[in-house]
This record gives C-alpha cells, structure tokens and sequence, in this order.
C-alpha cells in the first residue's frame, strides 16, 4: 500500500486547477516507454554494451497494466499520452496497446516517438488502431554517419518516414539531437529535407542522460546555431518564437512552407511550463527527467494495490515534481540513461 500523503494540499488547490504540483503546474501530459530495448544504440542514449542490460520480460508492465494506470491517470486530467521506447516497434502488438488506450475517456492527444527503422511495415495500423501522430528521430542524412551514430541503417528509416506520411500520421515531427563536431554541419540539409516531405523538424540540444558519454565535448548551444549563414538564410531568426507546447519554440521559414523547432533543455530551461510526468517501462514513475528518484507503479499494482493506490501514487509524483530538473550525471550523482527511462 501507498503511505499517507499530506492530500490536504490538493484539496486548497482552485477548483479550476486541475492535477497540479505543488508550484501550480497543471500536469497533464504523461509519457509512457513500452520498452527499454532498442534496434539501434545512439550514441546519447544507450550505453555501451559492456554496461547496458535490459531489463526482463517479467519485469515490463503488461498492457492491461499500462491501462489500469493510464485510466486512473486519466481521471486526475492527464490528457495527452506520449508511447516512447527504446524503440517502442520492437515490443510485440503495439497497435493493441494503442487500441487500448485510445478508448480511455479523457485521452485526446495518443502519439508516439520512434527511430522509424520498422514504421514502414506498421505506419498503417498503427493509425488504424487510433495512433494520431508520430515523432522521429533522424540525426543524419549521411548514411556512413548515420551508421556510426546509431548502428542502423539509414534507408529504412526514411521510407518509415514516409509510410508515417502516407499514412495520415500528422504533424510529422522530426527530431534532430544536435551534436558538435558530429552532425552539426548538417542543420541547413536537415530543415530542406523536413520542408521538402511536409514535416517540421526539431532541433535539440544534447543533455548528459547516458554514462561514459563526453557530452560537453559533443555539446552545442541553438543559439549557436541560429547564427549560422546558412541557417540564417532559412529561418526567419528575428521573428517571434511560438511555443508550440512546453519544450519546443518554433521559428517560420524564411519562404513561408513551415517552421522549425528548438529544444533547448541546458542552454534556456523551460521547467516553469513543464506539464509530465513519465512511466518507464518498468514501471517506474517519473515526475522529473533528470531527477534520479521514482515511485513503483509496478511492483503496487502486482502486490495487490487499488486504483485509490494507483491515484495516490500520481499523487506523490506531483508532491515530489522538483521546480527545477538538475543535469548532473556523473559519478557522485548515479542515473538511469536515457534509454532506460524512455525518450
């Protein structure tokens, strides 16, 4: 069972606040991996091979359990659900899950990150079961790169990218993790290539979420980045930026075709609007990306625990949400990567 919790603090909260932590964050977004395992290894994502172990297959949450939480969830107000991985294609009838969840009253936004390397045989059942957008991550149009970051190929991914437009998979978001001396030579190719299929890309900053990785070495700010010639003579820079939602700001297109997005989690910190909490595959909860500490969601449901428990647990997450994430991996601060707690 969950112990007590000071429920107090929700009850003063306005009746209009919805589910809130404790800085007034109406939280509503929850991101769920379906899978720690991957048919790639990024290098900013998984460690190496002498230090990665996925974890069991008893040990992931079942479908009827992902349900059971995100029917709860949903009656707290979460409303939009993110499926995200490791790759979440390499777990066994995803459009199940998605047929699932797609039928919880109160769910409205169902979409999913993948690397797009199986999408082209699944894009259409999965939107058939009721999966309204996808983002993807592309890193490189060199397929010699492409290989070398992530260990896969690249062609198969841009005919996911395009099964994902074909089939009615939208918006299309690409997501590009910037890194230097690595892909950063490729942002003027990469925003052509996004506007040439209809999709906006996203540029993100490299964060310190997997061990043994140099990542201030690799690291480059998107300020950087916007004051590149190239860039410049794409995007209009000096234009407002919208915010799409609580991560990404948006700039339009010098030619009026679209915009490009900027995620910029180290150099202009957005923890003030964040809106989530995550669910790993294991069932850990999450109400802070680089935050170190979960709640077991998993472990409660299998020992017998009610949907009151389930609620109560959600409502901790809220309690213990820090008003600011801290990027600090190292050895004195040991974490999960990225892969472990889901992109």
């Amino acid at each position: 069972m969950v112990e007590a919790m000071p429920l107090e603090f929700f009850e003063r909260l306005p009746k209009d606040a919805g589910f809130a932590d404790r800085f007034g964050r109406r939280l509503s977004y929850l991101r769920i991996s379906v899978t720690d395992r991957c048919n790639m290894r990024c290098d900013y994502c998984r460690p190496a091979p002498d230090s990665y172990r996925a974890e069991s297959h008893a040990k992931m949450l079942r479908y009827e359990e992902i349900g059971r939480i995100v029917r709860v969830a949903a009656g707290l107000g979460i409303s939009k659900l993110r499926l995200t991985g490791g790759e979440p294609l390499v777990r066994r009838d995803l459009p199940a899950l998605i047929e699932r969840l797609a039928a919880i009253p109160g769910i409205r936004d169902l979409s999913m990150t993948s690397n797009a390397s199986l999408l082209e045989r699944h894009a259409k059942a999965l939107a058939r079961a009721g999966l309204g957008r996808i983002n993807i991550s592309i890193d490189s149009l060199n397929a010699l790169r492409f290989r070398r970051l992530t260990g896969g190929e690249l062609q198969p991914v841009l005919a996911g990218i395009r099964a994902a437009r074909d089939a009615g998979l939208a918006p299309l978001k690409l997501n590009t993790v910037l890194m230097r001396g690595i892909n950063d030579d490729e942002v003027a190719e990469l925003i052509d290539f996004a506007a040439d299929i209809g999709a906006t890309i996203r540029f993100i900053e490299l964060m310190p979420m997997k061990q043994g990785m140099d990542w201030k070495r690799h690291y480059i700010a998107i300020d950087e980045i916007l004051a590149r010639r190239d860039v410049r003579a794409r995007v209009d820079v000096g234009a407002v930026p919208a915010d799409g939602n609580t991560a990404a700001r948006y700039l339009p297109l010098r030619d009026g075709s679209g915009e490009v997005g900027f995620i910029m989690p180290m150099s202009s910190r957005f923890c003030e609007g964040c809106n989530r909490l995550r669910l790993t595959a294991d069932g850990g909860l999450r109400s802070c990306l680089p935050a170190d500490r979960q709640l077991n969601l998993r472990d409660l449901i299998r020992g017998g625990g009610s949907d009151d428990d389930i609620r109560s647990l959600f409502l901790r997450a809220a309690l213990i949400k820090p008003e600011i994430g801290i990027y600090d991996f190292d050895a004195a601060s040991p974490r999960r990567s990225m892969i472990h707690i889901g992109g």
